[in-house]
């Protein structure tokens, strides 16, 4: 009895898989390509991070002017780490002014908020790639959609 009951011990241990989170993802393409969305008050944000640890943001805080800046960044384990910020020239044929603060916290889902003064809220950010994916699942189903009424 006892040799059966350490047999069957021995063989439920070897059916037990240990469940282990992969480890952070360190790669900066974790976070390159590039990232645009939207905010309050017709604020737009476009952000664009190269595999190289450089990126650019640019901010139209609903004006229609550009705040702009060159970044340089990492992957600190899944978390988005500006290491240093170059704001961009002023140009007024561009309508670009220099950006010198802002926050850039990468967030869940691979999403991002870019804030840049306290009054205005912040832009959420998702990578552009995946919203114009999504886009083309959205209108397919508005276009089924209408068809499928347009036979009742």
């Amino acid at each position: 009895m006892a040799q059966l009951l350490r047999w069957l011990l021995f063989f439920s241990w070897m059916g037990i898989a240990y469940a282990q989170s992969p480890p952070p993802n360190t790669s900066p393409s974790a976070f390159a390509g590039e990232w645009a969305g939207a905010g309050e008050q017709g604020s737009y944000c476009y952000v664009t991070l190269t595999a190289d640890g450089w990126g650019r943001v640019l901010v139209d805080g609903g004006s229609g002017d550009w705040l702009s800046a060159r970044i340089q960044w990492r992957n600190r384990q899944q978390a988005l780490v500006v290491d240093r910020v170059m704001p961009s020239v002023f140009s007024p044929h561009l309508r670009v002014m220099p950006l010198a603060q802002f926050v850039l916290r990468s967030g869940f889902n691979q999403s991002m908020t870019l804030s840049w003064n306290d009054r205005i809220a912040a832009c959420q950010l998702q990578r552009v790639q995946k919203t114009a994916g999504q886009l083309e699942r959205a209108r397919s189903a508005s276009t089924a959609l209408q068809a499928g009424e347009a036979k009742q």
